[in-house]
């Protein structure tokens, strides 16, 4: 009886297992269209999300140093958390100075495997050059910071990699800007804000860490490598939430001072080399 009890439990088990995976399947599938936004992701999605940016940090980046965490105490309300972008993992060591629950990727990113497990863990996806695509992210973020109090997205304001970090004012999209105003305008006075960050990546080689040797003499330096650029760490500076009622009206000069803000905290984060 204890066997056919076990035996019971293993096989339902399996099969939700099995409903889970292919239902998330199809759910990554939808992400190559623009602005299709999967269902939210469950807390323990979002730990496991959490834990694994910190391992791709720790394989592929080395120690981090988070400054102004303390910027966020005291905040309660939506945020729009705007970094700049410079390399592939910036999305992973955004997360380990703010937690934010949903974040955007280009759609030709999340094929096969990486859809699915972005779909699972709140991503959706972005390509403008769909009809109506970036229409659609628009509407899809709205929705995303409309359904709760304390709701929060991961936006590029460049959105590309710009490699030599220069935060050129041409680079920067007003997407981020258009998507808060319209989100004001439907969440009515809660707060929302903009969270302006910046991402530093050390490449002195002087600062190898140890776990850096070691993996050199394993013969696992490859991991350094992993997003084909090889780092010794790296610095993220968190700055001031950025409530949508002190951006200015034109959305250019709005996009304008949030680039700005984030040059300030990147001169922060050069400093500590």
């Amino acid at each position: 009886m204890t066997l056919l009890i076990v035996f019971s439990a293993a096989l339902a088990a399996a099969v939700r297992l099995y409903i889970w995976k292919r239902f998330w399947q199809a759910e990554g599938r939808k992400l190559q269209q623009s602005g299709y936004l999967p269902p939210a992701p469950s807390p323990i999605a979002r730990l496991v999300f959490h834990l694994s940016n910190r391992l791709i940090v720790f394989l592929a980046v080395g120690p981090v140093k988070v400054i102004g965490r303390k910027n966020l105490r005291g905040y309660r309300g939506r945020l729009v958390v705007v970094p700049n972008h410079t390399q592939p993992p910036d999305w992973a060591l955004v997360n380990q100075g703010v937690d934010y629950e949903r974040y955007t990727a280009s759609t030709g990113e999340l094929a096969g495997v990486r859809g699915f497990l972005s779909a699972w863990s709140g991503c959706f996806g972005v390509n403008s050059k769909q009809p109506g695509g970036g229409q659609a992210v628009v509407d899809a973020s709205v929705n995303v910071l409309a359904s709760k109090s304390n709701a929060s997205l991961l936006l590029f304001p460049q959105g590309k990699l710009v490699a030599d970090n220069v935060l050129r004012p041409d680079d920067f999209h007003t997407g981020a800007v258009r998507i808060m105003k319209a989100a004001a305008e439907k969440i009515g006075a809660e707060p929302l804000a903009a969270l302006p960050v910046a991402i530093h990546y050390k490449q002195d080689a002087t600062g190898a860490t140890w776990f850096h040797r070691l993996m050199r003499k394993l013969g696992l330096k490859w991991f350094r490598n992993l997003f084909g650029t090889r780092n010794y760490g790296a610095v993220v500076v968190v700055g001031k939430p950025i409530p949508v009622q002190q951006l200015p009206e034109d959305p250019h000069q709005a996009t304008e001072l949030l680039r700005t803000k984030i040059a300030e905290l990147l001169a922060v984060a050069q400093s500590q080399q």
